[in-house]
């Protein structure tokens, strides 16, 4: 059995490995992608982007870990079971039960790695890749800012851009929603309007012929102008991204806010959500791991390949469990605890069933 053991857990590490690097290269391909958007083609040095990518890896690998288990364990099920070495371990007398011990070693090994990084390091590397990312754009507006996206890089600021003709610092159909003033938002619609710098570092974005619009529960108004100058806060875009979000909150910091936030009355459904994920995530290598080598061994008598489009299905109904479950508790339609504990709970069901029906048979 310990040459049983040694093969299975060898196969396994191996998928996993090669599955975690394809899983980790769209990610961050995503993200370069992402980043490049956000500075709209600006000059940032790779060494720049090989910063924002290490600072964004932790959060990646806590969601690609468990999808590479499960990859991992029902690839080598379905090769295992489509040469009939299945078959042929269990006319030696081992039971499909027995053959699940090296994916268990397995996947705790990746479960233990996913539970240091949930704890100790993804929320770090969030808060560092959030006020780099900010403090570098609200630096560079210039080329940052584009068109048709919503720029919200700036406190109680967002910008709408219509048209920005290349190597031009003029803007075209301007659209930006003020909420400075919590009580009667303001929204600034101007034909053109053009960027500049002010002598302490901050932006002005210079409007023409256009219109204001505020208003309450109450009134309204309508203001008609020629020129209009909407000044932002460079420094105050920064010292807003260093203040913490869930995200970038370690577990007790998280716990500590719910506590503070329930006594101030406010709504803690997305923190909850987000405290639960820590713990949730990293269970799901154990839970979707023992899931592959079932579904493995079923999908496997289709042929080698079998497994890799179950995983793609399995991979695809994962992610929308955890999407349908998180948007839910944070809305607070149903419990935000259940929200998180519930793909996991619905894996694992399915997981023993399909290793009921393995054992049977």
């Amino acid at each position: 059995m310990k040459i049983l053991d040694k093969y299975i857990f060898i196969e396994i590490a191996k998928v996993f490995l090669m599955s975690l690097f394809i899983l980790m290269s769209i990610l961050i391909l995503e993200k370069i992608n992402f980043i490049s958007n956000l500075t709209r083609g600006s000059a940032m040095g790779a060494g720049e982007l090989l910063k924002l990518i290490i600072y964004t890896s932790p959060a990646f690998l806590v969601v690609s870990i468990p999808l590479a288990s499960m990859l991992a364990s029902l690839t080598t099920f379905s090769r295992l079971s489509a040469d009939n070495e299945l078959t042929a371990m269990r006319a030696g007398g081992v039971s499909f039960m027995r053959l699940l011990w090296p994916v268990i070693l397995a996947s705790i090994t990746w479960m233990t790695f996913s539970f240091w990084l949930s704890m100790e390091i993804m929320h770090k590397g969030n808060y560092l890749f959030n006020s780099q990312i900010t403090s570098y754009v609200s630096k560079r507006i210039t080329t940052a800012l584009g068109e048709r996206v919503f720029f919200d890089k700036f406190p109680n600021i967002i910008i709408y851009v219509s048209e920005k003709p290349p190597g031009e610092n003029i803007l075209k159909g301007v659209f930006i929603y003020d909420s400075s003033g919590a009580d009667r938002p303001r929204f600034i619609t101007a034909r053109r309007g053009f960027l500049g710098t002010l002598p302490n570092d901050n932006i002005a974005l210079k409007l023409e012929d256009g219109y204001i619009y505020s208003g309450d529960a109450v009134s309204f108004r309508q203001i008609t102008y020629r020129n209009y100058d909407v000044v932002m806060d460079v420094g105050l875009a920064q010292r807003k991204a260093f203040e913490k979000g869930a995200r970038e909150m370690s577990p007790a910091e998280i716990a500590s806010d719910i506590q503070k936030r329930i006594q101030l009355k406010a709504t803690v459904n997305a923190d909850v959500v987000e405290f639960c994920k820590r713990f949730t995530m990293p269970f799901a290598c154990l839970v979707l791991g023992v899931l592959g080598a079932p579904l493995g061994f079923k999908v496997g008598r289709g042929g080698k390949w079998g497994g890799v489009g179950m995983g793609i299905l399995m991979i695809i109904f994962n992610y929308l469990l955890l999407m349908v479950g998180e948007g839910l508790g944070s809305q607070g339609r149903i419990d935000p605890v259940l929200s998180a504990v519930l793909p996991n709970a619905i894996m694992g069901v399915l997981a023993l069933f399909l290793i009921y029906r393995a054992v049977k048979k």
